[in-house]
């Protein structure tokens, strides 16, 4: 009875990366605790409801994430959050990190992590804990896509994070939260990058002006919405990146050895 407690345990707390096709190692939480500033368009279209996120091994790896990111907040802060984040991402170094780190050279493959494959940062301590393990840990490189810049001091802290040499930030945006990402983008110049998530053509075309004379060089991407297997027809405009990835330039890599899609467009890599 006692070790069957202990597995008990062992299984419902616990820190885990996955390592997808696209964007290789990411931390992902779920969307109903961590999503707080969705939008409606966002719950609507969002990647997270296909089939693949939507295992119940999958949602069982970002709810242990997430109660065991709480339960680290509780009892030691973001102190005590990055101490395991950390452990987190020394699990993941490219076989060749230490030699490339001692000879001043690259690794073979990117020593990549996204925050977030899924979920967003919810709280003001999440996000420390984050600042902390990035500053620990330069060779790393981090990104991360946010709508919780709406709300102010997460935005603070946030912009604290995108502002680190090894990792970038992008304000994502869509009909609804345009005007406040656009504000938020021009807030802190050099720091955040806008993520377009596209809609129908004639759904996005009255907000193009606006971004592309807001956006600077190569900080706008754009990721068509995909309905029914298939991805709307992406938008062309001058400055508008569209991810390789989506529109199926970039093929989706299983190979662990391999650069994935992300690494190997890095567009969005800081």
């Amino acid at each position: 009875m006692k070790r069957r407690l202990q597995n008990d345990q062992e299984n419902r707390y616990g820190l885990e990366l996955t390592n997808n096709s696209k964007t290789s190692w990411a931390f992902s939480m779920p969307r109903d605790k961590t999503c707080v500033m969705a939008t409606s368009i966002c719950k609507k279209v969002c990647y997270g409801n296909g089939i693949r996120y939507q295992s119940a091994g999958q949602k069982t790896k970002r709810e242990r994430n997430f109660r065991t990111v709480e339960l680290l907040l509780e009892r030691g802060g973001p102190e005590l959050l990055a101490q395991n984040l950390l452990a987190l991402i020394d699990q993941v170094r490219p076989s060749d990190w230490l030699c490339a780190s001692i000879m001043g050279e690259k690794t073979k493959t990117p020593f990549t992590v996204r925050i977030h494959d899924l979920g967003d940062f919810h709280e003001v301590a999440y996000v420390k804990a984050w600042l902390i393990a990035a500053k620990e840990r330069p060779f790393c490189k981090l990104w991360f896509y946010t709508r919780s810049f709406l709300e102010p001091e997460l935005f603070e802290a946030l912009t604290e994070l995108a502002a680190l040499p090894n990792c970038q930030g992008w304000l994502s945006i869509d009909t609804e939260n345009f005007e406040a990402g656009l504000l938020a983008y021009a807030q802190e110049p050099g720091v955040w990058k806008l993520a377009l998530l596209q809609q129908e053509r004639t759904q996005v075309e009255e907000l193009l002006p606006d971004l592309i004379e807001t956006a600077r060089t190569k900080e706008l991407v754009s990721f068509p919405v995909h309905h029914g297997g298939r991805h709307v027809e992406p938008v062309v405009a001058p400055g508008l990146y569209t991810c390789p990835a989506v529109v199926g330039i970039y093929k989706l890599e299983s190979n662990a050895s391999k650069l994935r899609p992300c690494q190997a467009c890095s567009f969005c890599l800081p």
